[in-house]
């Protein structure tokens, strides 16, 4: 069972500690709200308080929507909900940086000034395993060195990720079991943008015509190329 996988994650790795403070970032896709839910299941089982951060970038005419339908989720289970708001075509055109990069820039400085108001001291993402192997492909596409193969880590900083060792299948089914209705983002199909071409066609290619338990072996090489750099 996915929650108690988790749940053991966490403590095991004393990844979240009783009296944490802890803000989760939800997009309000499958990742993000399988994460909150699960830690929303858990947190008396440690003893942690729950706050979430979302952000609208509005890149999508239902973006407002994903806001409402989180805040609900909020609401409903008495989580403090913080948005931000941000024209972020706007942003990019200012900064004259990519979109991909101006919406990272933009989440994290929101993260980091919840942190500093609320005394938060535990920021929860939802990456998973499949964004461990296409983080991993893409610093290698971009030339990035035996540095790059360590992708993304459970933990940095303050920033910890309880479902880095979770399939996205996992999290979808754990979704459908548990009744939850995430919003899908239509542009996670858009092919001009380059994880979404790793993760629609380059990885489905290589699980068909090579290895089909590819996410698992890149997962694994992240994994062992951070311990290598950690014992040196």
């Amino acid at each position: 069972m996915l929650k108690n996988k988790v749940l053991n994650i966490l403590k095991s790795e004393n990844l979240i500690l009783s009296s944490d403070k802890v803000l989760v970032a939800v997009s309000g896709g499958p990742d993000s709200m399988c994460l909150l839910h699960i830690l929303n299941e858990i947190k008396q089982d440690i003893g942690f308080d729950l706050l979430v951060a979302h952000v609208n970038y509005f890149l999508r005419k239902d973006s407002t929507e994903d806001a409402a339908y989180i805040e609900d989720f909020c609401k409903k289970n008495k989580i403090t909900f913080f948005q931000k708001e941000i024209n972020i075509e706007k942003f990019v055109k200012e900064e004259k940086i990519g979109i991909e990069e101006a919406a990272r820039i933009v989440r994290y400085d929101f993260f980091e000034e919840i942190a500093n108001k609320e005394n938060v001291n535990k920021i929860a993402i939802a990456h998973n395993k499949n964004d461990v192997a296409e983080t991993l492909i893409m610093n290698v596409l971009r030339g990035s060195g035996t540095n790059g193969l360590k992708s993304i880590q459970k933990v940095s900083g303050k920033y910890i990720r309880p479902l880095i060792e979770v399939e996205r299948e996992e999290i979808e089914e754990y979704c459908k079991k548990n009744k939850i209705n995430p919003r899908i983002d239509s542009t996670n199909s858009d092919n001009t943008y380059t994880r979404n071409k790793i993760r629609n066609i380059v990885i489905p290619y290589i699980k068909k015509e090579f290895n089909p338990n590819i996410v698992d072996g890149l997962s694994r090489l992240s994994r062992n190329s951070y311990r290598r750099v950690e014992l040196h």
